[in-house]
């Protein structure tokens, strides 16, 4: 077998989580590409990988504690055992930006100003802004920072804007596609570190404030209903009915 070599001068991004048969997604189950540089890391069971395309297409079983380093644009597919955990590691350039667009804070916690787009958020362009600018804030506030910075290059910010800003889509511009458990995907998060009342509603005070500092209109107005309720719902499923509530139904 011809491993492909990780090029030397790149750096740890994110993580997956722990993936096993029943929570792999069903984009990664398929046949699919990467953008950067990955590696798959067995941890138990098996997993057979191989790559439809390259110059030396790859074949194989993986036990645990085996490897397989995945290349970028080359068509792949991970079939695992019933008894398999893995998960991917992304790699990302040294000097690949941490926060895309990210700007000088003021003096309270918020970046900007931001300028108002005088539109709403109705075309795949308009909501990956609204994304870029609600993460900037995210990940400069002093109760959310810490869920995004275990760390350096842990988060690879541009391919998690971009999955964020699918999720957005599918929402707001009914783009198909979209599979994934979106609470469920932060449960790994919240037993690392319990969720609190306060950080849901720091959230949704960033999430509001970013569309009403950029964006007016029916999409605009849909998105924060679905951001309420999608915290709401997130709530009660981590922290248990009636812990928290969104402000305005207090």
């Amino acid at each position: 077998m011809n491993e492909p070599t990780l090029p030397s001068e790149l750096v740890a991004a994110r993580r997956t989580p722990l993936f096993d048969v029943e929570s792999l997604p069903d984009q990664l189950a398929e046949s699919h590409r990467t953008t950067v540089w990955a590696q798959l890391f067995v941890q138990s069971g098996t997993v057979h990988y191989t790559d439809h395309e390259g110059d030396t297409p790859r074949d194989v079983g993986l036990g645990p504690g085996d490897t397989a380093v995945i290349e970028p644009g080359i068509e792949h597919r991970v079939e695992p055992a019933t008894d398999a955990t893995f998960f991917i590691q992304f790699y990302r350039a040294p000097d690949a930006p941490m926060v895309p667009g990210s700007v000088a804070v003021d003096s309270r916690r918020r970046s900007g100003p931001w300028e108002h787009r005088h539109r709403d958020l109705d075309t795949t362009e308009e909501v990956h802004e609204m994304v870029t600018r609600q993460y900037v804030d995210v990940v400069q506030d002093e109760l959310l920072e810490p869920y995004f910075d275990f760390e350096p290059g842990f988060i690879d910010w541009q391919a998690h804007i971009e999955s964020v800003t699918d999720y957005w889509c599918h929402v707001l511009l009914y783009a198909p596609g979209y599979e994934i458990d979106v609470i469920e995907a932060h449960r790994t998060l919240h037993d690392a570190d319990p969720f609190t009342p306060e950080l849901f509603d720091r959230w949704l005070e960033i999430f509001h404030d970013t569309v009403d500092g950029g964006w007016t209109g029916p999409h605009a107005e849909h998105a924060k209903k679905r951001a309420t309720g999608m915290a709401w719902a997130m709530a009660q499923r981590f922290l248990g009915k009636g812990t928290w509530r969104p402000a305005q139904h207090r």
